[in-house]
């Protein structure tokens, strides 16, 4: 406490009667919440205010115990006064006010009463110096107290819980003032610190309903903190910055406008990325039925794209966006012109067995476009029939040539084909007879005003037919046996090599070599050969959605074998090539090359274009090819090496005669996989 605040006690005549002290309870001890300035052996002074002249009663000596440091004193001429307080304070000057009209005396002006009351705690009691905030005090009326000359220092408990309800419980309270003084009471400078209220019994008593609700609201924000860990960190730094003082909507508020803050950016970020390519699938219903999703793309699309089907489907919804045509076959180059960002297209029946959904998907990523499926003329043509979409082979003859579908026939499968050409299904009826398929069963799915109707015949039947077909229509194909033409196992026969049986690589080679190169579809592989492209129709054959290079065959010649060995579209034919020039070529996941001029420089540069975890496998017929087998493996060591040593048997005379051949060597190369 200042020295302002240290109230003089008036002097007292040495002839006044000093009153006897009646016995004094002891007020219970109280946790100390600041530790008592260290004064060195100051004289603790008891004053008993009286009515007219006042007594000198020496205190009792009680030494300081330490306290916490604190900045120095100014020097003062007089010897310190130490002013020892316990809780029991307040009450102490409470009464002290209530009796200062009548027995203060005047004071002069340059040295302000100070009031001094000294408690005489247990031993283990701790003093406390209790800093009080400052306000204006109430005016207290003063009231005769007969017993003020017998004011003991120590108050009773009942005096304690007298003054704790009357000044709203706890040391929050201010100290109290006599109108007739109108002094002010100096604090430090600084936010003070946040003490705890402390409550009178009957506060305690009569509350429980109401800790009760705050510990319930204690715990409700425990559990909030956990449920969002980033609120409550927002929450913690709020309360670190604000003062002490600060009200708990002020802190309420600025959590709240941290948060509306962050969801702000959240939103801006979201609204900052571009909005995907929709692809919208329409159905087969006349009008058509959509999602709330697929309405939502729609009404909010930048611009909406579909052919005029697809357009005219949409009248009924009065949209007010921008439409453009564009086909089937040049949506790509619509979309790349326009923009993909924020646009739909519209596409009638399914948007990935319809439409260029996966093509889309393939050229942007998943992450550019987003699809919405429906049903499609493939689904509700096996739906019609009975047919599960699982059992049948898609051949989209849309995209694709009708010698597509030679390489894919098998006996006794069923095929699914799209066709976009009122002619297709008598082609295909055709194609199926000189397939060796005459008892294949055709069906043909038309949709009419959004109705199907499913119409069969034999591929016999079919051919002769001379119908006009819906160009929109889907053909179900049940091949039925076949009459051997084409093989189904690898294994041509020397009619499906044609002319170039005599120089084809013998089968037991071709088939080996197939088992070591394991080709699996939708790869790319090489075969290099001069002049015979015999394991290259053995691969196209086997894996009619592999893309196979037949490298060293003119085009023409290979053109006369497809249609014998049965192969589609997937084989294709690069004459008088040289090993630069397979930079040029993607990168393949299995490679045979057969021995020949040459072989060290195509093994070198096969080995190179392979792609990580290819397969290549080559040949040797001659001393020469052998050589570069060797020289090669001795700078990359080959994983497997097999000799075939063949004879062809013939009749000649009657007589069954074998005619040795020369031994075949191959051997294996594994890349290594990319881990």
């Amino acid at each position: 406490m200042s020295e302002e605040q240290n109230l003089v006690p008036p002097a007292v005549p040495a002839d006044a009667e000093v009153p006897a002290k009646p016995a004094r309870r002891k007020a219970p001890a109280r946790t100390s919440r600041k530790k008592a300035e260290v004064v060195a052996e100051a004289p603790a002074v008891e004053v008993v205010p009286i009515v007219g002249e006042a007594a000198e009663v020496p205190a009792a000596k009680k030494p300081a115990k330490p306290r916490a440091k604190r900045a120095p004193r100014k020097p003062k001429a007089e010897a310190p006064v130490v002013v020892e307080t316990t809780a029991d304070l307040f009450a102490a000057v409470d009464a002290a006010v209530d009796v200062a009209p009548l027995a203060v005396e005047p004071v002069p002006a340059a040295e302000p009463p100070v009031v001094e009351a000294h408690a005489v705690p247990e031993p283990e009691a701790v003093p406390v110096e209790v800093v009080m905030p400052v306000e204006q005090p109430q005016p207290v009326e003063a009231e005769p107290v007969p017993e003020v000359l017998a004011l003991e220092p120590v108050l009773s408990d009942a005096s304690v819980e007298q003054a704790v309800a009357a000044d709203g419980g706890g040391l929050e309270d201010e100290t109290s003032q006599s109108p007739a003084d109108s002094e002010e009471v100096d604090t430090p400078a600084g936010p003070r610190r946040k003490r705890k209220r402390r409550r009178g019994r009957g506060e305690r008593n009569g509350q429980g309903e109401r800790r009760d609700s705050k510990a319930g609201e204690a715990s409700s924000e425990d559990e909030a903190a956990e449920a969002f860990p980033a609120v409550a960190e927002t929450l913690a730094e709020v309360e670190r910055e604000a003062p002490s003082g600060a009200p708990v909507d002020a802190v309420s508020d600025a959590v709240e406008s941290s948060m509306v803050t962050e969801g702000e950016s959240v939103a801006e970020a979201a609204a900052a990325e571009p909005a995907p390519l929709t692809i919208v699938s329409l159905g087969l219903d006349v009008p058509p039925v959509l999602s709330a999703d697929a309405l939502v793309a729609l009404r909010n699309a930048r611009i909406v794209l579909g052919t005029a089907d697809a357009l005219d489907r949409l009248a009924g919804l009065e949209l007010n966006v921008p439409q453009q045509l564009c086909a089937a076959e040049s949506a790509h180059v619509d979309l790349r012109a326009i923009g993909h960002a924020g646009s739909v297209l519209v596409v009638t029946g399914d948007g990935a067995g319809d439409g260029p959904a996966a093509e889309l998907l393939a050229e942007l990523g998943p992450a550019h476009v987003r699809v919405l499926p429906g049903v499609g003329r493939v689904q509700a043509a096996c739906a019609a029939l009975g047919l599960s979409a699982e059992i049948v082979s898609v051949v989209d003859l849309r995209r694709a040539p009708l010698a597509t579908l030679r390489g894919q026939l098998r006996a006794h499968r069923l095929l699914a084909l799209p066709i976009a050409d009122a002619a297709t299904p008598v082609a295909v009826a055709r194609l199926l007879l000189d397939s060796g398929f005459a008892g294949a069963r055709v069906w043909v799915c038309e949709f009419f005003s959004g109705q199907l109707q499913a119409r069969a015949w034999l591929a016999s039947e079919l051919v002769e037919l001379r119908e006009a077909f819906d160009p929109r229509a889907v053909l179900i194909v049940a091949t039925g046996p076949s009459s051997g033409l084409f093989a189904e196992l690898p294994g041509l026969s020397d009619a499906a090599l044609g002319e170039g049986a005599p120089d084809a690589l013998p089968l037991a080679v071709r088939t080996l070599a197939l088992a070591w190169l394991q080709p699996a579809a939708w790869e790319n592989g090489w075969v290099i050969s001069d002049g015979e492209a015999s394991l290259a129709l053995e691969w196209a054959r086997a894996v009619p959605t592999a893309r196979v290079r037949a490298v060293g065959m003119e085009p023409s010649l290979l053109g006369m074998n497809i249609p014998l060995a049965g192969v589609g579209d997937n084989l294709s034919a690069v004459g008088n090539a040289s090993p630069l020039r397979c930079r040029e070529w993607p990168a393949p996941e299995a490679v045979f090359i057969r021995g020949a001029a040459g072989l060290g420089d195509w093994l070198a540069a096969a080995w190179a274009r392979l792609a990580p975890g290819g397969r290549l496998v080559a040949s040797a017929e001659d001393d020469q090819a052998r050589g570069d087998l060797l020289a090669f493996a001795a700078q990359v060591p080959a994983e497997a090496w097999q000799e075939l040593s063949l004879s062809r048997g013939e009749t000649v005379a009657g007589r069954l005669r074998f005619t040795p051949s020369a031994p075949v060597r191959l051997a294996l190369w594994r890349k290594p996989a990319l881990s």
